[in-house]
């Protein structure tokens, strides 16, 4: 979890500093504690991941920052005013969804983010599991509280896909695509799952759960026998690593952009730029839902993010939920 203080202060500081070497007593006088805490602090650090050269007449500078989801490189990148202000960061959990469903007992402010670098029972929809390797992957929870009825709910989801489409493609340059109702692919294979969990009255949602799970760099051989045909990673795509940071505070950025879009001027233009990254529309599907199969011509989304399907004998389907393929 997020730990602040002193040990962030000193970490802050040395970033600013750039190339200029800041020595332990400086240090230790701007921090009013000894030397011999200030060097506690640096190989704190520097067991989370952080480089420093180090003299014994100029002192400390910092050389490089570890790609893990630390609350201070978390903070240092982001470019938003409330999502991710909040944040709750683990090396091992069980579920982001899980623990986020527990802070809103503490009531904990509306973008809350929970991240985790490695998840044990990560979960997907319809009760699957989401695996979710230490350190190679985004996997994530945002709290929101929309004044909506839970039958509008589908609707943030739609935000959650685009947020992640278009950190996607500033991060990388690279073009993501969208699947009906909750997926977002990378030539054809899933990318990046969406989970919305909530608690809710009959009329209103009390509070909204959106779990992200983006595969960024994992290699092939990271993916499990029985998706590897089916699911992919940046890293697999692109050949290269991508910054998992920068790729969350992207997409956390976005996320709030649409979201108060959504509450400006409600699902209309969410559902229409949806629409047009979708890879789905147009094309023949199959979706089961329950123990009901519907196949035909992927038509439309309405403007309850349902899906609309042709079927051979010209009638239209309107499905709610499903997979798709």
């Amino acid at each position: 979890m997020r730990k602040g203080g002193a040990e962030e202060e000193i970490l802050s500081l040395l970033r600013t500093s750039g190339e200029k070497y800041l020595s332990g007593e400086a240090l230790s006088k701007k921090f009013k504690v000894s030397r011999t805490a200030i060097w506690k602090h640096i190989h704190s650090l520097m067991d989370q991941g952080y480089e420093f050269e180090s003299h014994t007449n100029l002192g400390y500078r910092l050389q490089s920052v570890p790609d893990l989801l630390l609350p201070a490189e978390i903070e240092n990148a982001l470019d938003t005013k409330y999502v991710g202000r909040e944040l709750y960061c683990f090396n091992e959990i069980g579920s982001t969804n899980d623990m986020a469903a527990r802070l809103t007992e503490k009531e904990v402010p509306e973008g809350t983010v929970v991240t985790a670098e490695k998840q044990t029972a990560g979960k997907g929809r319809l009760g699957r599991t989401w695996f979710s390797p230490e350190r190679s992957g985004l996997w994530f929870s945002v709290i929101l509280r929309p004044k909506i009825s839970p039958y509008h709910s589908p609707k943030l989801t739609f935000i959650a896909g685009l947020s992640v489409h278009d950190a996607i493609k500033k991060v990388t340059g690279e073009d993501a695509e969208l699947k009906w109702p909750n997926d977002v692919m990378f030539h054809g294979k899933k990318l990046c799952g969406i989970l919305t969990e909530m608690k809710a009255e009959m009329d209103i949602v009390n509070y909204l759960i959106i779990g992200i799970g983006i595969n960024v760099n994992l290699s092939k051989n990271d993916l499990p026998d029985s998706v590897r045909g089916r699911a992919t990673s940046l890293k697999i795509e692109l050949k290269r690593d991508v910054q998992r940071v920068k790729l969350l505070a992207e997409t956390l950025k976005s996320l709030e952009e649409y979201y108060e879009l959504f509450k400006q001027e409600g699902p209309e233009p969410i559902i229409r730029k949806w629409k047009r990254k979708c890879a789905t529309l147009g094309r023949k599907v199959k979706i089961q839902s329950g123990g009901e199969f519907v196949e035909g011509i992927a038509e439309d989304i309405d403007g309850d993010c349902a899906l609309l399907v042709r079927l051979a004998d010209g009638t239209v389907k309107r499905a709610v939920t499903g997979d798709v393929s």
